[in-house]
């Protein structure tokens, strides 16, 4: 059955970018906007979750899409994404980043069709160029030495982990790569950069002045953390739950910063774009 909806996109919750998503959807496309930051006026505001949903052809949910099973958007009460699958019907199309595997499974169920941002490739590698430079700001501000000579120990060595070593290295920075992987070490190695096994990490973090995380596992935890130097600084741009035991590191007195949607904060309009081109595309090609 072809469903009529009164809407083609509802932007719901989210950073800066779902603002800037929902403003240039809406030059085109009836858009419908719930818990956008700053989206009164932008485009026809839903009064609940479940009308913002039902009433719209296409649902672009945030990136990360939840943070701890909660929806990614600032609201009392917090909506968890199980909520959301209840509003949902059959042919709708759900654009988000980081999409779960529980969530997915839900919608498959449902019959919904979902596209996840991190999966298409054009987005992973610019949202990794946009991370490694907003992770490398954050560096320079917070570190009180050059990064040109610094020691710094990248964990993991995905596609966030390469570009930030390869930025770095490129500030003249020594790099140290520290994976479980054979072929990411060598592959590390063959651009130059220093290499440890991740089961060595707790020999080695002491080495380093900057540590940076990419692994979205509790790598760095107490045994790890008791080896970090006064001074050094981890930085962790890993997903929730992240890699950093928080509660070991305070007690330790461990600067540890955890540094989430770089890409919003410093590449907002840039990372905006992307997405949007994206959705306009997928939107409209999916169709059936």
């Amino acid at each position: 059955m072809f469903l009529i909806y009164l809407y083609q996109y509802v932007v719901i919750g989210g950073d800066i970018r779902q603002n800037l998503i929902l403003k240039e959807l809406s030059k085109e496309y009836q858009c419908l906007n719930f818990g956008v930051i700053e989206g009164e006026g932008i485009s026809d505001t839903a009064k609940t979750m479940e009308l913002a949903i039902k009433n719209a052809e296409n649902i672009i949910l945030p990136v990360p899409m939840d943070k701890g099973g909660n929806l990614n958007m600032k609201s009392e009460p917090a909506y968890h994404v199980k909520e959301l699958i209840g509003y949902m019907k059959k042919g709708q199309k759900v654009f988000a980043g980081c999409i779960s595997r529980e969530f997915r499974e839900l919608m498959e169920y449902r019959g919904v069709r979902y596209f996840d941002f991190m999966e298409q490739k054009e987005i992973s590698i610019y949202n990794s160029i946009a991370t490694a430079e907003g992770i490398i700001a954050e560096a320079i501000t917070e570190y009180n030495q050059n990064l040109h000579g610094s020691k710094t120990l990248i964990l993991g060595y995905g596609k966030c982990a390469k570009t930030l070593a390869d930025k770095l290295k490129g500030l003249g920075a020594e790099v140290c790569v520290c994976a479980r992987k054979e072929a990411d070490l060598m592959e590390a190695y063959a651009y130059g950069m220093k290499t440890e096994k991740i089961e060595n990490l707790t020999d080695v973090i002491g080495k380093y002045s900057l540590v940076f995380n990419t692994i979205p596992a509790k790598i760095i935890n107490k045994k790890v953390l008791k080896k970090v130097k006064t001074a050094s600084i981890i930085f962790d741009i890993a997903s929730f739950p992240y890699g950093v035991d928080l509660e070991e590191a305070k007690k330790l007195n461990v600067n540890v910063k955890i540094c989430m949607s770089l890409p919003a904060k410093y590449s907002p309009v840039s990372s905006a774009e992307i997405l949007t081109k994206y959705i306009r595309e997928l939107s409209v090609n999916s169709r059936v």
